[in-house]
């Protein structure tokens, strides 16, 4: 019989601050003050404590000697490092996941294409939106079994995630962000490696400009 998953305060504290941050809740170069923590999510000292630390491991926030943590800033060419690392990771990873994946792997990806397209065809809550999109790409490179690669991927995924939330200030996109998807759904589903890592490569291209431009504004 399995055990229940305990969810620690530092967890749950860590989980809480990184989406904060992640969807600009928030925003950067926010002072990141215990009492002020406290007061909005509800944590004791010794999590958030636990949890900033974490976060600083992750160079999601930062600390500045004697004066504490903040969120990490943005900039343009923040982002744009960070774009051409993440296409780098994911197109590994993709090229290893495509060449590996069995029909599992390949039943898993169906769905969780079927799942976002629901999403998107729908008009789902953002928020909804969101999650199927990483559980989508997530999937895509689910069969390899370089665990050192799926940790990098994630964390560069996470900071790019937070350059995504901050485009949509820029108002409704003119991107069709559903037929990237179906692009990069067939080309995966038919085992053709180049094509889907150019397809996704583009994908992250142009969130990438979206961001900038977003900053620009």
């Amino acid at each position: 019989m399995k055990q229940p998953i305990v969810v620690t305060d530092a967890e749950s504290a860590y989980l809480a601050l990184r989406q904060a941050i992640v969807t600009g809740e928030l925003p950067p170069d926010r002072k990141l003050k215990i009492a002020d923590l406290r007061k909005q999510f509800g944590f004791g000292a010794a999590p958030l404590r636990e949890a900033l630390s974490r976060l600083f491991g992750e160079r999601v926030v930062v600390q500045h000697s004697n004066r504490g943590f903040y969120v990490r800033k943005v900039s343009a060419e923040d982002v744009e490092d960070l774009g051409r690392v993440r296409i780098q990771l994911e197109n590994e990873a993709l090229r290893d996941s495509l060449r590996r994946g069995d029909d599992a792997w390949e039943t898993q990806l169906v769905a969780a294409y079927h799942s976002l397209r629901l999403a998107e065809d729908r008009g789902t809550g953002k928020d909804q939106i969101e999650l199927r999109n990483r559980t989508f790409h997530d999937t895509l490179v689910s069969a390899t079994p370089s665990q050192w690669l799926l940790d990098l991927r994630e964390q560069v995924y996470s900071h790019h995630e937070r350059y995504r939330h901050l485009s949509r200030s820029l108002g409704p996109s003119v991107r069709d962000t559903p037929a990237e998807h179906a692009a990069i759904f067939e080309a995966a589903m038919a085992r053709d490696i180049e094509e889907t890592c150019r397809l996704t490569a583009q994908h992250i291209k142009l969130t990438t400009i979206a961001a900038v431009q977003a900053m620009a504004k």
